[in-house]
C-alpha cells in the first residue's frame, strides 16, 4: 500500500540540516538563553550547552578523538549530553553502553568497537577499566577528570566548534543490538540519517518552536533515549528534562515542577508505573498536551486509564535501532489504539511474503515488514554477511509480522525473529540460554519471551538439571542476576525433565512459546 502521507505537511516543516551540530548552533543563534537541559537541580542554556560541548571537543581532539570510537558509559545527564556532541564535534563516533549492563556484557562490546578512548562515571570505573586496559584503549576518562568538567565552560562565549564539522555521511554514532547468532552487532548510523530522524519524529508530534518541555526517562544509551533528549527537542530548539534514574514519583513531580509539555515515555511498562503513582489523578498537568509510547505492544486498558487519569491518549510509535521513527499515529489524526499508525513522510513500508521476501501481500494479510527511507542505517559494524541480509537493494527487512488495514494504518503482530521485548529493552535468548547454560547444575536450558500487562513481555527459562545436580528456580535466577542486566533476568524459570525438540534435533522454542502462553 502506498504511503497516504508521504511529504511532511507544510505547516510542520522545519529547517534542513546536514548535521545535529548544525541543528545545535541553529537553536542556540535563535535562543541562547533558553534552558536546553534540566535534570535535578543541574540545568544548562543552549548558549552554554554549546560552550561546554566546544570545550569538551577540544580536549577530545587533542586525545585523538577524530575518526575514532570513543565509549560513553553514565547514566542520563548534562553531562552525557554534552559528552555525546563533543565527540562529534572532535570527528569522533559515539558509542553509548547502557550503564545498566555488568561486565560479562560489556566485554564483547568493547572488543567489538575497539574505541580509542572511554568515558566513564566514576562509580562504574572499576567495572570498565580493566576492560578497557584489555582492549588496549589509549585514553580513560572518568567524568571527574577536569577535562570533562561542564561547569568551567559555562558563560564562555569565545569558545567555537573545531573546524571542519563532520559531513552528513560520516558516521555517528553505534547502537549495539542483537544479532541472527545472538551476538552483540552496532548498527551504524550516520550524521545525516539521525537529522533525518528527528525531523521525521518532530513531525509526528507537530511540536512547537522554542515553546515545548521534553520530558524523557528513557536511557540516554538507548535509541529512545537518544533520540528524546539528543535530537528531537534540539531540533524545535526546545528543552528537555532529564531524570537520571525512572522513579514514578520524581516522573510525576518533575511533570507538574517544570509544566512538561511533551512526555516521551517509551514502552507501557512506564505508563503502567505511572498510573501506579497514589497522586496522580491529584497532579497538576495541564500543560501536558502529548505522550509518546513505544518498544512493546499497548493494551487498550492502559491507553483507558492514562486517558482517564491526564487528559492525554498515547501515541504510538514503530521503530527499531536500525531505524527510527519508521510509522506513528500523528497528533493531528484520530490515534488508534492497538496500531502503530501511518508510515512516516518520506518513508515507504511495504507488507512482504515472509518466505520470498518479494510479493506484496493484500490488505489485512500478514507479512514481513520490509522500509525504505531516509532514517535507515548504513549497515552493521564490520558485519558485512548480516548487513547484506538486513539490506537487500533499498530496502531493510525489520523482521516484524505485521499488516494494514483499509484506512492505511499498520498493526504489528507478531516477529519473525525470536527476540524478545521487556519494557521496551530488545533482549535476545540465546544470550540468556549461555548464562544459564553456564550454570554448573544446568545441562540444558531455553528461554522465551511470555506475554507480560506490566512490561509487554516477561522471561520465562526451561531448565533441565544436571545429573546429581538440585539447584532451585530462585537459585537459578541469583546467578542471572550476577551475569545479567536486570531486565534480561528470567521472570520465571522452570525446570522441567526434558526440552522438546524439533526434527533437526535443535531445541523447539516455538513448542515451548506454546506452553507458556498455556500456562
Amino acid at each position: 500500500m502506498a504511503n497516504p502521507f508521504p511529504e511532511v505537511k507544510p505547516e510542520r516543516r522545519r529547517p534542513e540540516f546536514e548535521t545535529p551540530l548544525h541543528m545545535l548552533t541553529h537553536a542556540v543563534t535563535g535562543h541562547p538563553d533558553r534552558l536546553a537541559i534540566i535534570s535535578g537541580e543541574n540545568s544548562i542554556t543552549y548558549a552554554d550547552y554549546y560552550a561546554a560541548i566546544a570545550g569538551m571537543a577540544a580536549n577530545l581532539l587533542a586525545l585523538g578523538a577524530k575518526g575514532e570510537r570513543v565509549v560513553i558509559l553514565k547514566s542520563n545527564s548534562v553531562e552525557t549530553s554534552v559528552a555525546v556532541y563533543a565527540v562529534w564535534a572532535a570527528g569522533g563516533q559515539v558509542v553509548l553502553f547502557n550503564p545498566l549492563y555488568t561486565e560479562n556484557e560489556l566485554g564483547p562490546l568493547m572488543a567489538d568497537c575497539t574505541p580509542r578512548i572511554v568515558l566513564c562515571d566514576a562509580p562504574l570505573q572499576d567495572v570498565l577499566q580493566p576492560l578497557a586496559e584489555a582492549n588496549n584503549v589509549e585514553h580513560f576518562l572518568t567524568f571527574d577528570d577536569e577535562q570533562l568538567a561542564v561547569d568551567q565552560w559555562r558563560g564562555n562565549r569565545n569558545l567555537k566548534f573545531p573546524h571542519p564539522l563532520p559531513k552528513g555521511t560520516d558516521d555517528a554514532i553505534l547502537a549495539y543490538t542483537g544479532g541472527t547468532t545472538g551476538l552483540p552487532k552496532a548498527a551504524v548510523h550516520n550524521q545525516a540519517r539521525l537529522v533525518m530522524g528527528a525531523r521525521l519524529m518532530e513531525a509526528l508530534g507537530g511540536t512547537g518552536i522554542a515553546e515545548e518541555i521534553w520530558l524523557n526517562v528513557a536511557p540516554q544509551s538507548h535509541i529512545w533515549g537518544w533520540y528524546m533528549t539528543l535530537l528531537t527537542p534540539v531540533y524545535g530548539c526546545n528543552t528537555v528534562v532529564i531524570v537520571p534514574q525512572f522513579k514514578p514519583d520524581l516522573v510525576i513531580a518533575e511533570m507538574a515542577r517544570h509544566k512538561v509539555t511533551i512526555f516521551a515515555g517509551g514502552p507501557s511498562v512506564i505508563y503502567n508505573a505511572l498510573l501506579a503513582v497514589p497522586n496522580l489523578k491529584d497532579t497538576d498537568l495541564g500543560n501536558l498536551r502529548l505522550c509518546l509510547g513505544g518498544g512493546s505492544a499497548f493494551a487498550e486498558a492502559t491507553i483507558q486509564a492514562w486517558h482517564a487519569a491526564t487528559g492525554n491518549t498515547i501515541y504510538e510509535i514503530w521503530g527499531m535501532s536500525e531505524a527510527a521513527p519508521l510509522a506513528g499515529n500523528p497528533s493531528d489524526r484520530p490515534n488508534k489504539a492497538g496500531t502503530i499508525g501511518y508510515p512516516c513522510a518520506m518513508t515507504d513500508v511495504e507488507v512482504v511474503d515472509p518466505e520470498n521476501g518479494v510479493d506484496i501481500m493484500p490488505v489485512g494479510q500478514p507479512g514481513e515488514l520490509r522500509i525504505k527511507g531516509p532514517q535507515m542505517i548504513t549497515g552493521y559494524w564490520n558485519r558485512p554477511e548480516e548487513t547484506a541480509s538486513l539490506i537487500q537493494g533499498e530496502w531493510l527487512y525489520t523482521g516484524d509480522i505485521g499488516h494494514y488495514d483499509e484506512d492505511g494504518r499498520l498493526t504489528i503482530v507478531d516477529r519473525k525473529k525470536d527476540m524478545i521485548i521487556v519494557g521496551g529493552y530488545n533482549v535476545f535468548p540465546r544470550e540468556v540460554d549461555e548464562v544459564l547454560f553456564a550454570h554448573p547444575g544446568v545441562q540444558e536450558a531455553a528461554a522465551v519471551g511470555v506475554p507480560d500487562s506490566h512490561r509487554g513481555e516477561a522471561i520465562q527459562a526451561y531448565v533441565v538439571l544436571a545429573e546429581g545436580a538440585a539447584p532451585s528456580e530462585k537459585e537459578i535466577i541469583d546467578y542471572c542476576r550476577e551475569k545479567l542486566a536486570k531486565f534480561k533476568v528470567p521472570s520465571i524459570v522452570q525446570i522441567v525433565p526434558s526440552l522438546p525438540k524439533t526434527p533437526a534435533a535443535k531445541i523447539d522454542k516455538m513448542a515451548l512459546r506454546k506452553i507458556a502462553a498455556k500456562n
